[in-house]
């Protein structure tokens, strides 16, 4: 969400596991087994089809259109050919490619940066977007500004947690506030992570940051929900 005009301006396609129909898994409880093999590029490509069949058929049936960025594991970033094979199956499906934004953690950073610049650098020449999540937990997060080519940097969660906690509160907001101006200074947005509570919002408004995502304005909903919310 815009935190000026309070309107939705983007979304994030999440995963969860149907297992068995009897119980909805969230990520931390099979995520961790997929990386530990290419499970996890299987996983990372169902979601990225999902989402770009749903985007063509919103488009053809004229609803509005809002970016949604999918995740890229790290397993994902260390394929060869990966621009080429991304940029294939967004077109397969006729989908402008300013509408999908590649997401990756800062952990998915970690290994072999020099080339993982080269791959961020080649989707965006194509009109992709990215992202960083979990900003801020890691101790490469600054040196990261300097090297990633970045549209969005998206402040961990826990963060904006400490703006409700007395004690930390006035700490957070200077930290948040550097970042903030220094995305900015940069070209680069920034989208808070978690936000649940008005006093967080208003706190992340007067500091600056354009862009809210949390149960305060939503709660992760099933794409039917989705729909019938934001794309009448």
């Amino acid at each position: 969400y815009d935190v000026e005009s309070e309107k939705i301006i983007g979304a994030e396609a999440l995963v969860r596991w149907n297992y068995k129909h009897r119980e909805m898994l969230a990520p931390y409880r099979f995520i961790p087994y997929f990386e530990t093999d290419n499970s996890i590029i299987k996983v990372d490509e169902v979601v990225l089809h999902r989402v770009c069949a749903k985007l063509k058929e919103w488009k053809e049936n004229g609803r509005p259109l809002y970016p949604v960025s999918v995740n890229l594991s790290q397993k994902h970033l260390e394929q060869p050919r990966l621009v080429s094979h991304l940029t294939g199956i967004v077109d397969s499906y006729g989908v402008d490619h300013a509408l999908i934004e590649f997401e990756l953690t800062e952990s998915a950073t970690a290994n072999n940066q020099r080339y993982l610049v080269f791959v961020m650098n080649e989707l965006r020449k194509r009109g992709f977007r990215i992202s960083m999540d979990d900003f801020g937990t890691g101790y490469s997060s600054f040196a990261l500004l300097n090297e990633m080519p970045l549209d969005t940097l998206k402040i961990d969660k826990s963060f904006v947690d400490l703006i409700t906690n007395e004690e930390d509160s006035n700490k957070i907001q200077i930290i948040l506030r550097h970042i903030i101006s220094m995305a900015r200074e940069m070209g680069v947005s920034c989208v808070a992570e978690g936000t649940e509570e008005y006093k967080q919002v208003l706190t992340l408004r007067e500091l600056g940051c354009e862009v809210v995502q949390g149960y305060y304005y939503s709660k992760p909903l099933p794409v039917r929900e989705f729909e019938a919310k934001y794309l009448k």
